[in-house]
């Protein structure tokens, strides 16, 4: 079989627990590039937060972004796909979020908000505290009271809901995952993230692959995390991190080693031994 097409999540996959890109990892996804292998990078975050991780690696390669929501070539700044919340559907999630007071944080594709004000201040710590790497490529991002003004005026693409207490989390999406419109998952043990239904890293792999006319079967996919799942399911090869949940794990055809030990890189060496 004849692997074609490589789909490689970003946080604690593609990238190391201090939020760097191995340098390994690099050179091995170029030299595979330059074999003609395509490449395509799947985040849960908003695209233009991987921006300073596309131009690292020095490829050109689409992003899969808000969980499947967007794909986007960042290089010429073109959207090849795109799935928006419907409204009706944020009317339920944001009347939740109200009556159940939790903070949320809603994207468009180029700008956050958040009901909270200690939110915006947090935000970039809550998703990168972990990291030592700083990103020179943010987002703006603004306080809303008027949900219906921000539904009627925005085309959002993600809302997200943090709780560093994981049983609120499964809390959340239990009572959430019935609305009509959206599709739910864990992108973290502490984050829950709401998008589109039909919205998922595993179609738009699909998506992208069609678009380059590859067969599914000659694809891989790389992660740790719910919001992997069905990348690591509908790819010919689903490849899970050592750090990663269970869940993913038993899904893969492949565990590799873990983001912290080079664990895209030592599989893709595997997987391609042929062309190296």
């Amino acid at each position: 079989m004849g692997y074609k097409l490589v789909a490689i999540d970003c946080d604690n996959t593609l990238l190391d627990s201090k939020g760097h890109i191995p340098p390994e990892n690099k050179e091995t996804i170029r030299f595979l590039k330059s074999k003609g292998i395509e490449f395509i990078i799947a985040t849960g975050r908003n695209d233009i937060l991987v921006t300073d991780y596309v131009r690292e690696l020095d490829i050109n390669a689409p992003v899969i972004g808000c969980n499947g929501a967007s794909i986007r070539n960042l290089n010429e700044n073109k959207t090849l796909d795109l799935k928006t919340i419907p409204k009706e559907s944020l009317k339920l999630i944001f009347q939740y979020c109200n009556e159940n007071k939790i903070p949320f944080k809603a994207f468009s594709m180029e700008k956050g908000f958040s009901n909270d004000k200690s939110s915006i201040e947090e935000v970039i710590k809550q998703i990168l505290a972990q990291y030592t790497k700083i990103l020179s490529v943010s987002m703006d991002y603004e306080y809303v009271e008027d949900t219906d003004y921000l539904i009627e005026h925005e085309k959002l693409v993600k809302v997200v809901l943090v709780n560093d207490d994981p049983k609120y989390i499964k809390k959340y999406q239990e009572e959430i995952k019935g609305t009509k419109g959206i599709y739910i998952c864990r992108s973290a043990r502490n984050c829950l993230d709401i998008g589109a239904f039909g919205a998922s890293k595993g179609n738009a792999l699909k998506s992208y692959a069609k678009m380059l006319g590859v067969d599914l079967k000659d694809t891989v996919a790389f992660g740790d995390s719910e919001n992997d799942l069905s990348m690591i399911q509908y790819a010919g090869m689903g490849v899970a991190m050592a750090n990663g949940e269970d869940i993913i794990k038993s899904a893969a055809d492949m565990v590799t080693l873990s983001n912290d030990e080079c664990g895209v890189a030592n599989a893709l060496k595997k997987i391609f031994r042929d062309l190296f």
